[in-house]
């Protein structure tokens, strides 16, 4: 199932071991004497424009399992990076490193522990909440979690065991099932999981968050938004595609991702399988019913990620075969044209390239991505190098797995 269900769930945590206790993770960080700097790296021409891609800036280094990353803003200049550390498997206790970068992603401090999670909700009282991947199960109608949260200026996440719920289902679910990841019934992990970004309903009292799993009884994944006031108490609002999508892809619709465009409408994009095209839907009336999915032209294929500048552009990121970031400029999701992030990596890095794949486990990349618009003409783009795609380095290698940034800028003639 190539991580389309994996990781995370409950434990006390605080994001600040240090890289002493990570077992050979290495930080990214300049050379004494070295001023950061982004170099330009490929050029390519769009129709209309011009995106230079940057040489690949090293966010992380491990010789344990470092993929899947995601990358969420906290000001102008800060980020951090979010990273699993283990194996493509439902785990009971998920984990990850975190990254920090205060240069706009120039250069990262030495990864710290934490639990893993994917998407970030900002709320009213400055609080930053990071939602779990995994949720427990606590009745067919409602399910449960911890959550992470931190204040402005701060590296320390305080870890809340309980307090996170998800109710309104309309339909019943159940437990994760053993075939998805290698789930134990003891661990009771419900069968839906938080997954991809959030955005604001337009009079900015509710956040919306997607979430993908199966309902009782399905073989092929569903996909929905809940609505939340504070970022803790959520109730699902509509579903965006079920089982019953007519769309290619024996999964179904499940990792995904949701912007609100310049016209005020919403757009989900979303995984329907490892190589085939990302389905798509868009909602006029802030998620409450959406539009008949349909398959894009061209952007494939799993867990997408989505952005919208502030002029309307959109790029997406993802691929496998392939790593890729694709440009919309009208914004509408129709007209798609695509950067080769492998391709850019491989001409700048070359003791870590990324194998050409025709398959998704021949490749050394999981795809995985985050896509961000800094400002209206740069984006940052984080990605993934595996150096034995899925397995884990044995102990005698001198191998490495390793997490990328590069920084796009888009030029249009004068």
């Amino acid at each position: 199932m190539q991580r389309v269900v994996l990781h995370r769930v409950v434990q006390v945590v605080a994001v600040t071991v240090l890289l002493a206790s990570l077992g050979g993770t290495l930080p990214a960080t300049a050379q004494p004497g070295a001023e950061p700097a982004w170099e330009d790296g490929s050029v390519v021409k769009l129709d209309g424009a011009t995106v230079t891609l940057s040489k690949p800036r090293l966010v992380a280094r491990s010789k344990g399992f470092l993929w899947f990353p995601t990358l969420h803003q906290f000001g102008p200049q800060r980020y951090v990076v979010v990273m699993s550390n283990y194996a493509d498997e439902a785990r009971e206790v998920p984990t990850a490193l975190f990254a920090w970068s205060e240069d706009g992603g120039l250069t990262w401090s030495p990864p710290e522990s934490g639990r893993y999670s994917e998407c970030a909700i900002a709320n009213d009282d400055a609080r930053t909440i990071l939602l779990p991947y995994y949720l427990r199960f606590d009745s067919d109608s409602k399910l449960t979690g911890y959550y992470q949260t931190a204040k402005p200026g701060t590296k320390q996440w305080q870890f809340m065991p309980e307090g996170l719920e998800v109710t309104g289902w309309p339909r019943k679910v159940s437990l994760l099932p053993p075939d998805l990841g290698g789930a134990r019934p003891e661990w009771k992990l419900g069968s839906f999981v938080f997954n991809g970004q959030s955005v604001r309903t337009k009079d900015g009292k509710l956040h919306l968050s997607t979430l993908y799993g199966r309902f009782a009884g399905t073989k092929r994944y569903s996909l929905v938004v809940a609505e939340s006031a504070d970022g803790l108490k959520w109730k699902i609002r509509s579903v965006v595609a079920d089982e019953n999508c007519k769309l290619a892809g024996n999964e179904g619709p499940c990792e995904s991702a949701l912007v609100r465009l310049k016209d005020g409408r919403l757009l989900c994009i979303y995984r329907l399988d490892s190589g085939v095209p990302y389905g798509h839907s868009f909602s006029t009336d802030d998620g409450l019913t959406w539009s008949e999915p349909q398959a894009l032209n061209g952007p494939k294929s799993v867990q997408p990620s989505l952005a919208v500048s502030p002029q309307g552009w959109l790029a997406l990121s993802g691929g496998r075969p392939g790593l890729m970031v694709w440009l919309d400029r009208q914004g509408d999701a129709r007209r798609w044209e695509g950067l080769d992030l492998a391709a850019n990596h491989n001409a700048y890095v070359k003791d870590d390239p990324i194998r050409k794949a025709e398959v998704s486990f021949d490749s050394n990349t999981s795809a995985y991505t985050e896509i961000r618009w800094v400002d209206e003409r740069h984006f940052l783009v984080v990605y993934d190098r595996l150096a034995m795609g899925w397995k884990a380095i044995p102990p005698d290698s001198k191998e490495t797995n390793s997490v990328w940034i590069v920084r796009g800028r888009v030029d249009l003639p004068k």
